[in-house]
């Protein structure tokens, strides 16, 4: 695969965790749109964080193709594409690559303003459309406002990237106060309040009196899981898989939401699978 890059970009390197996140993506998308297909509904596919298109391997060094490549080669095929990304270089090459594809529709925007002023109002459940969204941020840089825009319109179902990481270097800190303003904000942003900061500190006795103890990743995952239920109103999200590094630790934790229990089964199927392939631990 070659492409030419546009002057100042650079393609992100990906390691193992971010290339098992695509095959499950893929996999979902194929029967994603061969449900629909079945039932007269229109497949749309809607990326809020696009990126290039075009990613490196860790392992292999060489070029492999993004989530945006990956859906458009998905049979039977989505019939129409909206992808998202805010650099300018990013969107140049997606234009690119996507050239001869009169359904792509590309928007060099910030995501969280063009997701529901532009793209989800075209997702009209009278229209019989239907629209798979991938949510994966670089960092913390989501609103929940996208999230709840998409489960209130009852058409759209997530996949969502939980940046963990992100939040345990520079919010979830071991002392909660040393967070910097901005990053307390970004996390505001993302939860939807500051709900966030009971789950991820609990006040504990200790011989030096009542302290704030961090609570694990998984707690804070599960919090979130039933924040998209209880509060984003979405029917069924499946327990997250925790996407993992080379040395066992959770990176992010990839979420999947839905009005409909036959997609929740659909996408449980497939991390069973990898699971007990020993590719996906947890």
């Amino acid at each position: 695969m070659t492409n030419t890059l546009p002057k100042g970009l650079q393609y992100d390197e990906v390691g193992a965790w971010s290339e098992l996140k695509l095959e499950i993506l893929k996999k979902y998308a194929s029967a994603y749109t061969r449900i629909l297909l079945t039932k007269n509904l229109h497949p749309i596919y809607i990326e809020g964080f696009a990126g290039a298109g075009l990613h490196i391997s860790k392992k292999t060094k060489e070029l492999i193709p993004g989530s945006p490549l990956n859906a458009l080669n998905i049979d039977p095929p989505f019939e129409e594409f909206h992808l998202v990304d805010l650099s300018r270089d990013r969107v140049d090459n997606l234009k690119s690559l996507t050239r001869d594809k009169r359904n792509v529709h590309i928007y060099n925007a910030d995501a969280n303003a063009v997701l529901q002023s532009d793209i989800f109002p075209k997702i009209r459940y009278s229209d019989y459309r239907r629209a798979l969204c991938v949510l994966d941020p670089y960092k913390l840089n989501l609103n929940w406002t996208v999230i709840q825009a998409a489960a209130q319109l009852q058409t759209i179902e997530i996949f969502l990237n939980f940046p963990v990481m992100d939040m345990n270097r520079n919010i979830l800190l071991w002392r909660p106060e040393s967070a910097a303003r901005e990053n307390i904000a970004r996390m505001n942003a993302f939860w939807g309040d500051d709900s966030w900061r009971e789950i991820a500190y609990r006040k504990e006795r200790t011989l030096f009196g009542e302290q704030e103890e961090k609570q694990p990743n998984e707690v804070i995952a599960e919090a979130f899981r039933e924040r998209l239920k209880n509060i984003g109103m979405f029917k069924y999200v499946p327990e997250p898989a925790p996407m993992r590094n080379s040395v066992g630790a959770v990176v992010y934790y990839l979420f999947f939401a839905a009005q409909q229990q036959t997609a929740s089964k659909v996408l449980t199927e497939i991390l069973d699978k990898y699971r007990k392939e020993g590719r996906l631990h947890g």
